[in-house]
């Protein structure tokens, strides 16, 4: 009997240690709120200690969570259905004197905001014995029922740790020769895959909105035919696809080819509208083994956008104007980019000083807002195109203030949008 009782008690110290270490290691993992549901849920279970010792975790771990109030609450019911008045006195002492504008007062029970006078008033509170030791029994037989749930635990656990180590011995040694003649004959396998990509440039810089085509071939210079996954990786605008070469309508994801064949394919992407001239992308095309998914091959390139590069540039005739004074607004709208800049739509938004008199230059269409559109139909590579008007400052214009209007270019073949900012001009005193 001596001996099973000195074997239990060895237990219930080792899983003592084992929650210590446990309790330790996840203290870096706990949250306030989580704390105070535990706290919470004592309470309701009438271990009023527990409730305490977690309310104070809360607020020494998380001294500004926004649960302060209402854990110096919880402190104090706990307190005062445990015995320790004093304590329940300080703590909505506490409360009130941190939160004094809460909503939360109006709940505080008559019994404890009796408590708290007393306190201010420097009395000292007695603690009731009897709640006391009711409180500690309730603590007591909870832990004693923690403690006979985990051994129980930990028997049961010490059980089937024998069980499985006692099975894992008998197949260990078959398991390991298998696993090596395994491993050996993969290794074999999958140094005999061998595999060349190809993949050729496109010719020059592709057009934005525009399609491209990368010749691509795929040969097995292994000594068996073999199966391959093929993928294209490329930005998910690009819509890169691996298609039959002569077949553009025929996806290619898998194919086995045979010792010595090669595949002809070609990767077709679109280049997208959004990119800016001599945007550079990488696509990439991949073999992977079909028996084996690490054994893989794959070939890069470099894709290159061809665009327009439209810049408005937007400004008086002079940096320096008057009141009144009658003078040129030019808008010059000019291409750097490698391609053909077309259908282009150029809207004009003068300050409200500038006062719009006309235009001989093109045609326009003026909205309610005031605000002008102009049509481009093509602004060639490397040239540019000017709108002059004429404009007038307004009489009313305040002295030193800064005019600078916006300028919008819309190209309506890429449907992309670009605003620039008008040059400043200052008025000055006539």
């Amino acid at each position: 009997m001596t001996t099973i009782t000195n074997s239990i008690t060895r237990i219930a110290l080792t899983l003592c240690i084992i929650f210590i270490t446990f309790s330790s290691g996840n203290a870096a993992e706990i949250d306030d709120s989580t704390v105070f549901v535990e706290a919470f849920n004592a309470y309701q279970q009438k271990d009023y200690l527990l409730t305490i010792e977690k309310c104070d975790q809360l607020n020494q771990v998380f001294p500004d969570s926004p649960l302060r109030d209402v854990s110096l609450l919880l402190i104090a019911r706990a307190s005062l259905k445990s015995g320790d008045n004093e304590r329940a006195a300080k703590s909505v002492a506490m409360f009130t004197t941190e939160f004094p504008e809460s909503s939360l007062k109006t709940s505080v029970e008559d019994e404890l905001k009796v408590l708290a006078t007393r306190h201010l008033k420097g009395e000292v509170l007695a603690p009731d014995k009897m709640l006391q030791a009711s409180a500690g029994k309730v603590r007591s037989d909870m832990l004693a029922r923690e403690r006979a749930a985990a051994l129980k635990l930990e028997t049961e656990r010490i059980a089937k740790i024998k069980a499985e180590q006692e099975r894992q011995a008998r197949i260990k040694l078959e398991a390991e020769r298998r696993e090596k003649e395994r491993v050996a004959a993969e290794k074999l396998a999958k140094a005999s895959i061998k595999t060349a990509i190809t993949l050729y440039e496109g010719a020059g810089a592709v057009p934005v909105n525009g399609k491209g085509n990368l010749p691509v071939e795929i040969s097995n210079r292994g000594k068996s035919s073999e199966e391959f996954l093929f993928t294209v990786t490329a930005a998910r605008e690009y819509g890169a696809i691996l298609t039959r070469a002569g077949k553009p309508d025929e996806t290619v994801s898998r194919v086995t080819l045979a010792a010595g064949e090669i595949f002809k394919g070609v990767v077709a992407f679109r280049m997208p509208a959004t990119m800016v001239d001599g945007h550079r992308s990488t696509v990439t095309i991949k073999a992977v083994s079909a028996k084996f998914s690490d054994v893989s091959f794959q070939k890069d390139v470099i894709v290159v956008s061809s665009a327009p590069l439209v810049r408005a540039v937007a400004k008086l005739a002079k940096q320096k104007v008057v009141p009144g004074e009658r003078l040129r607004y030019r808008v010059t709208v000019l291409n750097a980019g490698s391609m053909s800049a077309q259908n282009l739509t150029v809207r004009l938004i003068l300050p409200p000083e500038v006062e719009f008199l006309g235009t001989s230059d093109v045609l326009f269409k003026q909205d309610q807002d005031g605000i002008l559109e102009f049509a481009l139909d093509q602004v060639d590579i490397g040239k540019l195109a000017e709108i002059n008007l004429d404009v007038k400052i307004r009489e009313n214009s305040a002295v030193g203030k800064q005019l600078r209007g916006n300028v919008e270019v819309v190209n309506g073949s890429l449907q992309l949008k670009n605003l620039f900012t008008a040059t400043a001009s200052v008025v000055q005193a006539p």
